[in-house]
């Protein structure tokens, strides 16, 4: 399903620019490779991402194929949920296997390695099929994903319609134990399941209409059902009195499903007379675990040369608290944990209330016709409503270099 999305954005952002890039047209050069470096890095050393990202595309004059490879290696100290107690009743184990008194975070190491197939077919001057399909392995995580999508335009070349259908199979379980731990179950006395398995299917609708002859306008609908196991086997929610003091520990508890449902709008437009153009989204997302967000992005692409250029981006994002997260759950008059009746709670800070803000620059050179340079820097902050690690933040660098041949 993010194939097809990529594809309705990159088609959107080529009408537009196109008459901006130089170099020779896809039949004189079939084959583009675009090789990435990123680096993620968040304050204080909490999470660390190194991405290593491949792309190449084989365009023909009835279709393309894509095949793209990522890496990913990941290190740091991630929340795991439990109170920052500085007196518990409960000794537990970290992920990483050292014991310690009221912990907050966890160790961890893992890489990532990802393939992916995407083939279009042109069936008529008018409709395009696509099919792909990925695989990604991880030391506690397994995914595979298969989607099939048509896009059709309209006679007069100017609006087309898509949709789109993915399935995913994902098995998730500890990197250190192989299996998963009973949801809110006591860390000290929980039973061991096996491994975690969950199915997804993904719908999507999308339109995209040339308004004029400087601007493109894009919809998407896109709506995602899974089933299975939705629990996060490292997370941890503690029972604690109104002191802060810790009287046990519990693993992470989430509905066995999750219905979510998208609306995405975008806009990009050439200014007049200029080789410069903008582009505007929105994306609006709820989910039935009460989560609801606001998504805005805006990019401004800047004609240096014609060769060189600057991307000036700025991202906000803001969402409401899961129905089932919590700090921490309540104890009675004898210090007894009062678990929720319907079983679920998690404090895992990813469902907190919280908001977002990304600002960035990208610069781009065409060292060639056929070679292109871009480089990426970004800034992240996030802050949250009631989780208690403060807020957070992250820079990002990226750089890629494309290549037609």
């Amino acid at each position: 399903m993010g194939a097809l999305q990529r594809q309705l954005s990159v088609a959107a952002c080529t009408l537009i620019t196109a008459g901006s890039v130089p170099g020779a047209n896809a039949a004189e050069n079939p084959w583009e490779a675009d090789l990435s470096y990123l680096s993620y890095q968040e304050a204080d050393d909490r999470v660390s991402v190194s991405k290593t990202l491949l792309n190449l595309q084989r365009e023909t004059d009835t279709g393309s194929l894509t095949l793209n490879l990522v890496h990913d290696s990941m290190s740091g100290a991630s929340p795991t949920g439990a109170l920052r107690g500085a007196e518990s009743a409960d000794t537990v184990t970290r992920v990483s296997g050292e014991s310690g008194q009221g912990y907050s975070r966890s160790a961890f190491t893992d890489t990532r390695i990802q393939a992916g197939l995407q083939l279009e077919r042109l069936i008529t001057s008018s409709i395009t099929l696509s099919a792909g399909g990925a695989i990604s392995d991880e030391s506690d995580y397994e995914s595979q994903s298969i989607d099939l999508g048509i896009a059709k335009e309209s006679t007069d070349k100017l609006t087309t319609f898509s949709a789109a259908l993915a399935w995913t199979n994902d098995t998730i379980y500890r990197s250190d134990t192989g299996v998963t731990p009973e949801p809110l179950g006591n860390v000290q006395q929980t039973r061991l399941y096996s491994e975690g398995e969950r199915e997804t299917v993904d719908a999507l609708l999308g339109i995209s209409r040339v308004v004029n002859r400087q601007t493109v306008a894009q919809l998407n609908l896109a709506i995602s059902a899974s089933d299975g196991y939705h629990s996060d086997p490292y997370k941890i929610i503690s029972a604690a009195e109104e002191n802060g003091r810790i009287m046990a520990n519990f693993h992470d508890s989430r509905p066995n499903s999750r219905l979510r449902t998208s609306l995405f709008g975008k806009l990009v437009h050439q200014l007049a007379d200029t080789e410069n153009s903008i582009h505007l989204s929105y994306r609006f997302y709820r989910d039935d675990w009460g989560v609801q967000s606001n998504t805005v992005d805006v990019r401004y692409r800047h004609q240096l040369t014609d060769r060189q250029y600057l991307e000036p981006h700025f991202r906000w994002y803001r969402q409401n608290e899961a129905d089932f997260y919590q700090t921490y759950l309540p104890v009675d008059s004898g210090s007894n944990p009062q678990l929720p009746e319907n079983g679920l709670a998690s404090a895992d800070y990813r469902l907190d209330a919280m908001q977002s803000t990304t600002v960035g620059m990208k610069y781009g050179i065409y060292l060639t016709p056929r070679v292109e340079l871009k480089i990426r820097g970004e800034y992240l902050d996030q802050s949250f409503s009631t989780a208690g690690y403060g807020g957070n933040s992250a820079v990002i660098v990226q750089t890629s270099i494309n290549v037609d041949f």
